[in-house]
């Protein structure tokens, strides 16, 4: 399982910075996607 790219989670979600990972890993559990978009300050 990926962490959270900027900061500890603690595991709460599997995260990816890539569409294709995300959606690999996704459609074989017929899984949805959270989209998270922001800037690093």
């Amino acid at each position: 399982m990926a962490s959270h790219p900027h900061f500890d989670d603690g595991g709460t979600l599997e995260w990816s910075t890539r569409w294709a990972d995300a959606l690999a890993a996704a459609k074989p559990a017929n899984k949805r996607i959270f989209i998270e978009f922001g800037r690093e300050l």
